[in-house]
């Protein structure tokens, strides 16, 4: 591999829209994936301020998925039974898991919060990772940039009024959760990959993922709120929670098309491009705080998301790499660029590997 100057991730972006010429497909996908992972966010928290049972919604969400992939059958396969219990009693449990967690976190934090906060998931997969010996790329520059994003939450936190400690617990659980689903699904996919296809893995991972939900719906009682919950719904709020479940499916899809066509570092860019949409619109149109000090810090964790998601591509090309190689990369920028960020992504963002 050539020793030519890394560009900006921007500059790359236009750059591929240009040598595509203007490609239809290359800007419909980005447009799509954009539109959808700001309208998760947005949706979400919109559909769980209107229900106030963030458990019960998920299941909603759940048995839409589950409905939905059920009408095209022919687009499910799963080699065998062994593979089908090897993903559906690991991945499921921990996609279940960081929705509920992400559900909770959207009740009790603005969207500003749980944006920020997210820049952080980075930190988690190097800690989670260590634990599990797993080979880590890191240096100055990616120890410099982590240590920005973390000065800048905690700068945002001391200037943000909203701030609850569940808020925050859900927070760090859901990117704690959001880690090990993604290490287990990239060692199902790639180091020891099952023979299952990305519809049925979004089977899979909603149908198994329905029953814990279901028993959460117990020790916090939402069920005894279903009867008034439901007949006090308008339609607008039956809307809303409609247009969550659908846009959970549009981004999986979006999600993948937009990393066949990109690079993963222009994926990342795409990615922290709307998390600056989803605090916009949760500061205009949902009147979310923010101060001068919590600017501050927004800057720099957004800034340091950034300069990271540069590091690491910076890592990655100055290690020449077969194409396992290269999709491992791949594998391992989706995860730090976003994992956590992306609660309702049916995890479908990875491509899996045929035996």
């Amino acid at each position: 591999m050539s020793s030519t100057r890394l560009e900006p991730p921007a500059s790359r972006l236009f750059d591929q829209l240009r040598l595509q010429g203007g490609s239809t497909n290359l800007v419909t996908s980005c447009c799509a994936y954009m539109i959808s992972s700001a309208g998760m966010a947005v949706f979400n928290k919109l559909a769980v301020s209107a229900l106030r049972l963030p458990i019960t919604l998920v299941l909603i969400q759940m048995l839409f998925t589950v409905l939905t992939v059920a009408f095209k059958p022919r687009s499910v396969h799963i080699g065998s039974m062994r593979d089908a219990l090897r993903w559906g009693l690991t991945v499921p449990m921990l996609f279940a898991a960081m929705l509920v967690s992400s559900m909770v976190a959207m009740q009790y934090n603005s969207l500003g919060m749980i944006v920020i906060a997210r820049n952080v998931a980075p930190l988690f997969t190097l800690i989670i990772e260590s634990f599990f010996r797993i080979p880590m790329q890191i240096n100055r520059e990616t120890v410099a940039s982590l240590v920005t994003i973390v000065a800048g939450v905690a700068v945002y936190h001391i200037g943000s009024v909203d701030v609850t400690l569940v808020g925050m617990a859900a927070i760090c659980l859901n990117m704690l959760f959001a880690v090990l689903e993604r290490l287990m699904q990239r060692h199902l996919m790639a180091q020891d990959p099952v023979d299952i296809s990305k519809p049925g893995m979004m089977l899979l991972n909603n149908l198994f993922g329905i029953l814990p939900c279901a028993l959460l719906l117990v020790p916090y009682g939402e069920t005894a709120y279903w009867g008034t919950t439901f007949r006090s719904l308008s339609s607008s709020q039956w809307l809303l929670i409609f247009i969550s479940c659908v846009n959970g499916l549009a981004i999986s899809y979006a999600g993948l098309r937009v990393q066949q066509l990109v690079t993963a570092t222009t994926f990342m860019v795409l990615t922290n491009v709307n998390k600056f949409l989803v605090i916009f619109f949760g500061v205009v149109v949902l009147h979310d705080p923010l101060s001068f000090r919590s600017g501050v810090g927004m800057l720099m964790a957004m800034g340091g998301g950034l300069w990271y998601g540069q590091a690491r591509a910076r890592l990655s090309e100055g290690v020449p790499s077969a194409g396992a190689d290269k999709e491992k990369q791949r594998l391992m920028v989706d995860m730090e660029s976003g994992g956590a960020s992306s609660n309702a992504k049916h995890g479908m963002e990875m491509r899996p590997v045929r035996r």
